[in-house]
């Protein structure tokens, strides 16, 4: 199963066409989750998961551990807020901590940073901006994937302005594409 992750708050909006557009082009099985709707609270650096082996929240993060750790593969989108990614998508990272402390995985290299139970998989990320400020979003994913020793397969930053990514040609194929590198990167995998 190919996991997207949208950190969109609007499902119309273009973020989410182009995880649903890269999911499509996979031609496999997918799930896309919106951020918004399992109500991700934020990180307060507790480090309990360090201890406890868990994040001691219980949200909506419960269920997308699981889903995270047994897809093949991942694609990940943010609208480009202020220059960066949407404050829910930086919650699902900043979350994400509790993933190296469930003792699955390869063990980090950074002593105390627990195991990467992501690692190897592919991902994809994708982010949409209306003016500018997109190479920073998609700067802060790839650091996420690549924290986790996942295999980027490619990302895309879509300058939209106030139109629909739909609409755009060139940016729905390159989203294509990147649903084609997934698969190639899960059939050399295999």
């Amino acid at each position: 199963m190919i996991l997207g992750i949208c950190g969109s708050g609007r499902k119309e909006g273009n973020t989410g066409a182009l995880v649903e557009e890269v999911l499509k082009a996979t031609g496999m099985q997918s799930e896309l989750v919106w951020l918004y709707d399992i109500n991700v609270g934020y990180c307060d650096g507790c480090m309990r998961c360090a201890r406890e082996g868990n994040c001691w929240q219980k949200d909506g993060m419960a269920d997308l551990y699981k889903k995270m750790i047994g897809c093949e593969a991942m694609v990940i989108g943010s609208p480009c807020y202020y220059g960066d990614v949407s404050g829910l998508v930086k919650s699902m990272m900043d979350r994400s901590i509790a993933l190296g402390y469930m003792g699955i995985g390869k063990e980090s290299e950074m002593p105390g940073h627990g195991r990467k139970p992501l690692a190897g998989k592919p991902a994809a990320i994708v982010s949409a901006v209306a003016g500018h400020g997109v190479e920073r979003a998609l700067e802060t994913m790839e650091s996420f994937v690549g924290f986790g020793d996942m295999n980027l397969v490619g990302k895309l930053g879509a300058i939209a302005g106030m139109g629909d990514v739909r609409e755009k040609k060139d940016v729905m194929d390159e989203a294509r594409g990147l649903g084609v590198k997934i698969k190639e990167a899960l059939s050399v995998k295999k």
